[in-house]
Parts: C-alpha cells; sequence; structure tokens
C-alpha cells in the first residue's frame, strides 16, 4: 500500500454478509487497511434470512461431513462465549416414530447416496446424538444429550403427536439478531483499523484496469485500488465476478424460506425448547419460539435469483401440512402468519445433487491477477452461519501470506460488540443494579436493554437518560433509543432500522402508525425532509409486501421538516468511548 493514494486498501471486500463482516474484522484486527462494501445494508442479504440457528449440524454425519461438525461444534461454543447477548442456548427436542428405521437409508447416504434419509428411528438418532456430544466437547458449554420416553414427551408437549416412541434431547444454540451481529463484526473492525471503511447501499459497478468503481448511496461515485480484492457476495458471487471482469459458476444456491407464527399456546407449549423434526418428505424442519411468535423453517429448494427469493403460498402450505403432523392437538392456519422470509444459500455449484445433500462446507478459490485486473480475487463459496469465524480466519491468513504480512492476533476468544464483558448469568442480577444505580435508569429496563445489546446497553442509557420516553405503539423501545440507531449505527435507510436494527417488522409489530412515529424520529436525526421521509415510507411498504407478506397503508402524509442535518456515522464504540 503507498500512503500518498487515500483510497488504496489492502484489501477490498465486496458483500457485508457474516462471511464478508467476519473477514473485515479479522483483517482489521492483524492491522490492514480494509474496505467493506455491499450493495445493499449490511447483513442485509442471505445472512438476514438464515434459520436462526447457531448449531454444529447434526444432520452432516449423515454425510460423513465429520469435520464440518467438529468445526461446527467449536464455533458454536465460541460463539456462545464470544457473543452471549446474541446467542444463546436453545434446547432441541427430536420426535422419534420407530425405533430401528432408517439405519439402511443413513448407510447409503453415507456412503455416497443422492436421496436424503427418512424416518430416522430411536437407534440411529441415539448414535447420532452420541457422535454429537463427542464432536461438541472441545470448548464445551452445555449440557450432553438425553432420552425420553413417550409418556414424559407428550406430558411436556401434549400437543406432540402421539405417534411418537420417544424423543431425543439436546442442547445447540440460536441468534437472536442475526443482522446485529453482522453489524456489530463491521463496527468492530473499524475500531481496530483506524484508516479502514464500511460503506452499506453502495455496489461495485465495474473495475478498469485495477480501478474499482463504486456508486454511492446518495448518488455520487468513488474509486478505490486494492492489493487484493475478495468477493463475498454469496449469492450474488458469480455477479460480482462479471463486474470485475471474470466468467465464473460458483453458486448452486438453494431457497431457504421461514414463517413467522402468532401462536400463543405454541409458544408456551415449547417452553423455550426447539422442536426438530422430519417432514413426509425428509427434510429437516423446526419450530421454536423467537422473540414472542413461533419460527418454522426451512424449505432446501434449488433456486438461482437472490433478489426474488419469497416464501411462496406452496412453501406456506407444506409448513402447515408438517406442523399439523407433527403436532395435531394444535390448531394451524394462514391467518397466524405475520411474517415470512426468504434467502438463497450460498452453495457450491452441484447441480446433480439433492438440495438438501448439498455440503454447507466452504471454500476460497482464487483467480490469479490477469490483463485489466491487476489484483486477485478470492471467492468465498458455501459455508454456514455458525462457522464464519472460522472460515474468516482460514482466508484471512491466505490474505495474509500475500500480502506479505502477519497475523497479530487470533479471532478465537475476541469477543464481538455487545458480548464484549458481557455478565454471566451469575453475575446478571449484579450488574443491572450497579448499572441502574448508576445512571438512574430502572432496573427492568437495564435488562432489557442488555438482552438487546449486551453492553453496548451503557451507552444507550446514557444516551437515554432516566426517562423512558416510549413509542406508543412498541413501549419496549424509547424514541431515545431509535434515535441512538439512527445516529450510531450507520442507517441509510428506514428499513434498516426496522427490519435489521430491531425486531419490529419480523416479530408482526409494525402498524402504519409505528412505521411512521419511527420515520419522524430518524428524519430528525439524519435531517429528511418531506419528500424523504414519504419515499423512505414508501420503500418500507414496498419491501414488506413484495418479500415479507406484510401489507401496511403507507401512503404519503405530511410531516415536519427538520432541515438538513448532517447524516452521523458515528459508530457504537466511539459513542461508548466518548461516554
Amino acid at each position: 500500500m503507498t500512503d500518498d493514494v487515500p483510497d488504496r486498501f489492502d484489501v477490498v471486500i465486496i458483500g457485508a454478509g457474516v462471511n464478508g463482516a467476519g473477514l473485515f474484522r479479522d483483517l482489521c484486527a492483524q492491522g490492514l487497511r480494509c474496505l467493506i462494501v455491499d450493495k445493499g445494508d449490511f447483513g442485509s442479504g442471505t445472512s438476514a434470512a438464515p434459520s436462526r440457528l447457531i448449531h454444529g449440524g447434526l444432520k452432516y454425519l449423515e454425510t460423513g461431513e465429520f469435520r464440518l461438525v467438529a468445526e461446527s461444534t467449536y464455533e458454536r461454543n465460541l460463539l456462545l462465549r464470544n457473543a452471549a447477548h446474541l446467542v444463546r442456548p436453545l434446547p432441541t427436542i427430536v420426535p422419534i416414530l420407530s425405533w430401528a428405521k432408517g439405519i439402511g437409508a443413513a448407510l447409503r447416504t453415507f456412503l455416497g447416496s443422492k436421496t436424503a434419509p427418512r424416518s430416522r428411528g430411536a437407534l440411529l438418532i441415539k448414535a447420532g446424538l452420541m457422535l454429537y456430544d463427542l464432536y461438541g466437547a472441545r470448548a464445551r458449554v452445555m449440557p450432553r444429550h438425553k432420552m425420553l420416553g413417550r409418556t414424559k414427551a407428550l406430558a411436556q408437549i401434549p400437543a406432540l403427536t402421539p405417534r411418537i416412541k420417544a424423543v431425543g434431547t439436546y442442547y445447540d444454540a440460536a441468534i437472536v439478531a442475526p443482522e446485529r451481529l453482522v453489524l456489530e463484526l463491521v463496527q468492530d473492525g473499524l475500531a481496530l483499523s483506524e484508516g479502514s471503511e464500511a460503506l452499506n447501499w453502495t455496489p461495485v459497478v465495474g473495475q478498469t484496469d485495477g480501478l474499482l468503481q463504486l456508486s454511492l448511496p446518495n448518488g455520487g461515485d468513488r474509486q478505490v485500488r486494492a492489493d487484493l480484492v475478495v468477493n463475498a457476495a454469496g449469492p450474488w458471487i458469480d455477479r460480482v465476478n462479471a463486474a470485475l471482469g471474470l466468467e465464473t459458476a460458483l453458486i448452486g444456491g438453494t431457497k431457504g424460506a421461514h414463517i413467522l407464527l402468532d401462536h400463543p399456546e405454541l409458544v408456551r407449549q415449547l417452553d423455550g425448547r426447539m422442536i426438530y423434526f422430519e417432514g413426509n418428505d425428509g427434510r429437516i424442519l423446526l419450530v421454536f419460539p423467537y422473540e414472542g411468535k413461533a419460527l418454522v423453517g426451512s424449505t432446501d429448494i434449488a433456486a438461482d435469483d437472490p433478489d426474488a427469493a419469497i416464501c411462496t403460498e406452496e412453501e406456506t402450505a407444506y409448513f402447515m401440512r408438517s406442523l399439523r403432523e407433527v403436532l395435531p392437538g394444535l390448531d394451524f392456519d394462514e391467518g397466524q402468519i405475520v411474517y415470512a422470509y426468504a434467502g438463497i444459500r450460498p452453495l457450491p455449484n452441484s447441480a446433480s445433487t439433492e438440495p438438501g445433500l448439498i455440503s454447507r462446507d466452504h471454500s476460497a478459490p482464487v483467480a490469479e491477477p490477469a490483463p485489466g485486473r491487476p489484483f486477485p480475487v478470492i471467492s468465498l463459496v458455501g459455508g454456514k452461519w455458525t462457522t464464519f469465524r472460522a472460515f474468516a480466519a482460514e482466508v484471512a491468513d491466505m490474505a495474509l501470506s500475500r500480502l506479505n504480512k502477519s497475523r497479530r492476533n487470533t479471532t478465537d476468544a475476541m469477543p464481538i460488540g455487545g458480548g464484549r464483558d458481557m455478565p454471566g448469568p451469575d453475575r446478571r442480577a449484579e450488574w443491572i443494579a450497579e448499572v441502574a444505580d448508576r445512571y438512574g435508569v430502572g432496573p427492568e429496563r437495564v435488562g432489557q436493554l442488555l438482552d438487546r445489546y449486551g453492553t453496548t446497553a451503557r451507552a444507550i442509557m446514557i444516551h437515554e437518560g432516566s426517562t423512558h420516553d416510549a413509542l406508543p405503539d412498541a413501549p419496549d423501545i424509547s424514541r431515545t433509543e431509535i434515535d441512538w440507531i439512527a445516529r450510531n449505527e450507520r442507517v441509510e435507510h428506514l428499513e434498516d432500522i426496522l427490519l435489521r436494527r430491531t425486531s419490529l417488522a419480523i416479530t408482526g409489530r409494525l402498524t402504519a402508525d409505528l412505521c411512521r412515529q419511527v420515520c419522524e424520529i430518524a428524519a430528525a436525526s439524519l435531517g429528511w425532509g418531506d419528500a424523504r421521509q414519504n419515499e423512505e415510507l414508501a420503500r418500507v411498504a414496498d419491501v414488506l409486501a413484495k418479500r415479507h407478506g406484510v401489507d401496511l397503508d403507507l401512503t404519503p402524509i405530511a410531516t415536519p421538516n427538520f432541515g438538513d442535518r448532517p447524516h452521523d456515522h458515528r459508530t457504537a464504540s466511539q459513542a461508548h468511548q466518548r461516554s
């Protein structure tokens, strides 16, 4: 890197999903000057559409991917420590309908069969859970598995099908806010490397002789140079490579769809547990409590257009049939759906393989420099949410080697964002009492913010003060909390707040009035005038209707003009430091 060219970076990362953001943080921790860009918001693509599980991949045992299971269980255990504010243990139940079925099918799958096994019996599940415990022993933080008989299982979840013979119980983990974890990885990277930058809503539109052309959200453009480029665009990888002058066919994605149900009795019977069950087609499905609703997923259908991924009526009907089969004691209908989402998994091109059997492992092929493109391009293919840190470390080592740099820091024990100095369960009450007393905030509000933001809650409490000016339609969120988000969390659009910085959309709480209230606060924070506010409201209505099955009347209304205040892009860590 030459110091006299301000827009030259050691590494430019295209794509700010979890893999790109994890790599950005890792490289910044090594002292490199990096730029990460995304055509949308941070974590708004595939990383915003997972099953919200942080798991070791129990089903990968069937395909013999033992290395992936070992890596995944280790990374799960690390995330439970490093991001305890966002990643939490999830007790899981596996209904079992037979004692010995599935062993032959599982052996065929293990030996390379292209069809998914079906009807996994108690002996097979017991063997799988024993192996799962074995692989999860490294950095273990959760209990081992157990088997329960039919009577005990039905006593705990009466709505379960009486056809069960037994259930297996074990622990995995869930991520409360995947988009927030992506943002915090980016924010951490910026704090670690003073010269690094992060730009959302900034597509790379091409490159000429090593000069990357960026289209900025304000309508302007910018040109930057890089010694190395990493394509972390997920299912958009081949399209981004085309913009860089490369012809590739690396991705053969599959679509995963999910729905959120407003079903209080289901949530009550689940009692914090996930049911991990098998559909009639052999596909593994799940349902677990999420922010007061029940999250149901997912499908696995070959698809190649990530910009058009939605949960279809056919997928919704499939979920409803599957739920009625495993939980016949409850009623299910489409009227309970408050939100739906779908995304394309950036899996390797494997056209001849059953979608559910395509490996979730990762790879990083390299396109060496060529005439007209003086930098190499590393493409991040595949992977899964749980293993992003390990994938990032592997690619960071590749990048460091190519740049003749040395690793300064490892990330295994590096906390993420608000997970830094997060109090454990034994210190939670003491931490809340101390902070409540120090800042004059009620203990209930302190606990609420701690659960949502981890120790970053301190900065928000200082900003909020002792007055909790609650939003009328969302009393657990304050107006000053939204203002803090707008000013400190790199917000460009109203949808960034409603869909990703908060859980207002996914939990089905959005109303037209609430959208307007949040828009008004963001406008005051970011200097949006009347026209901009109406544009943002129309944009949100369009995204909700087309992508998430939510119809809101957000027709333009007269709004106060707050002038043209400058857009404040301070980071959360900077706000915390000033406080």
